[in-house]
């Protein structure tokens, strides 16, 4: 017997929860609403959606009849696209090309993106998880992590099936590398989204645990509503974009971090199957769009741990940036197609920090590490403690505004105007690394 958990049915078990804490709301889809119809070659005036849960993509173009796909444009070498993962027998018929991600997909009608959510309908690109995330829970900003954006907040957290990568230490494998009809789904549209985050007494909402990128849409919608609510929206993504559609979310969310995989181009794409460059251009878009921006570093040892690797991420961090971004280094747990490898030496990930600190990186943090000198934030100024963490919990906070409290030096963030919130205990959802 499959179920599906509705809006109301949703709200109202939210409600009974009293507002603080949700974990995983989720129902099954019925598959008769999957059935593909590959017949059709022509774009349809008025296409009907494949899904309750469809939208039709904002980026794509369309490529119709006999010899309408230039197999040229995809197998050039031009340097900026990734390798072709496979070629069209028959250059006939409907396909759309995907332009949200580096990726580019070339996808015939019926069959869907590396993301495994975008699908062509007729010449009619869809987002097939508009409206029905996999996983719902508030979790305390920190988790995200975000330390210099509300400390203490709950974020209202989000995520659909589906990822544009293919991390081989993946943290929650089970719903960022299935398809949405392999994930237990809610019914929560982007109204219901924001409601439900009132609801819960929660300021920001999080889209994260997968990668938002592939939800583009929804996430989109979501965001201009709960700003319109006056709440706040948060992103953690890999960064894996192009540079349109992150200039348009940029426009509508708070606060970015982005997972850099490592400094070197091997790395990606042996282990998380994409490219570097592209993730790099996505971090300067965020930073010259005016949007908070933290970096987060998993430490994996062997594959992305060499010291002159992560000297010239902090390096890099320095010189096309900022000293003031806050830059994360986090502990690897052997997880999914990498489980031969042990977790990173807490060691390794003190010396991480040292070496961008020696870089000129004024905020820097180790993460997964619960009681390290390294989760708490200190005073360039005059090196006190103004904020300290034990792992995802606040247990001091030294800041008046946004400046120090014992030197009134200025502490680049997005702070509270006041006292922050006392510390919630909320349930925590999946890994946000």
């Amino acid at each position: 017997m499959r179920w599906k958990l509705s809006r109301r049915r949703f709200l109202l078990k939210l409600g009974a929860l009293g507002g603080i804490g949700l974990g995983m709301a989720s129902g099954f889809i019925d598959r008769r609403l999957w059935e593909r119809d590959t017949s059709a070659v022509i774009v349809p005036p008025s296409p009907a959606p494949p899904s309750r849960w469809a939208i039709e993509a904002l980026h794509y173009a369309s490529f119709v009849g006999e010899g309408s796909l230039n197999c040229a444009a995809c197998h050039e070498d031009t340097g900026e696209s990734l390798e072709v993962a496979y070629c069209h027998t028959s250059h006939t018929g409907t396909y759309v090309r995907c332009s949200l991600c580096p990726h580019r997909c070339i996808i015939a009608d019926g069959e869907r993106g590396r993301c495994r959510v975008r699908e062509n309908r007729g010449g009619r690109l869809y987002s097939m998880v508009y409206g029905n995330p996999c996983a719902v829970h508030v979790d305390p900003i920190e988790k995200k992590p975000f330390f210099h954006f509300l400390p203490r907040a709950a974020a209202f957290s989000l995520a659909t099936a589906g990822c544009n990568l293919r991390c081989l230490y993946c943290q929650n494998w089970t719903i960022s590398q299935v398809p949405p009809e392999k994930t237990q789904n809610v019914d929560l549209p982007p109204e219901a989204v924001v409601e439900a985050a009132r609801r819960a007494g929660a300021p920001v909402i999080a889209y994260t645990y997968s990668e938002p990128v592939v939800f583009y849409e929804y996430m989109l919608e979501t965001a201009r509503r709960a700003r319109e609510a006056g709440l706040r929206n948060v992103v953690i993504s890999a960064g894996f974009i192009n540079p349109e559609p992150l200039k348009a979310l940029c426009e509508v969310v708070d606060a970015i971090k982005i997972d850099l995989k490592g400094y070197d181009e091997k790395f990606y794409r042996e282990v998380c199957s994409a490219e570097l460059k592209p993730v790099l251009e996505a971090i300067r878009t965020i930073y010259e769009a005016g949007t908070h921006l933290e970096i987060v570093n998993l430490v994996v040892p062997t594959l992305n741990d060499s010291l002159e690797q992560l000297r010239a991420l902090a390096r890099w961090v320095v010189d096309e940036l900022s000293p003031d971004v806050p830059l994360h280094f986090s502990r690897f747990y052997p997880q999914y197609k990498l489980t031969n490898l042990p977790p990173t030496p807490v060691e390794a990930l003190t010396r991480a920090r040292e070496i961008a600190m020696e870089e000129g990186v004024r905020f820097v943090y180790v993460g997964n590490v619960p009681g390290h000198p390294g989760n708490s934030t200190y005073c360039p100024n005059c090196g006190r403690p103004i904020i300290v963490r034990q792992g995802f919990a606040v247990t001091a906070y030294h800041l008046k505004g946004n400046a120090c409290a014992y030197c009134g030096e200025p502490i680049p963030g997005v702070w509270w105007p006041g006292e922050p919130p006392k510390s919630l205990i909320v349930p925590f959802g999946p890994s946000d690394y």
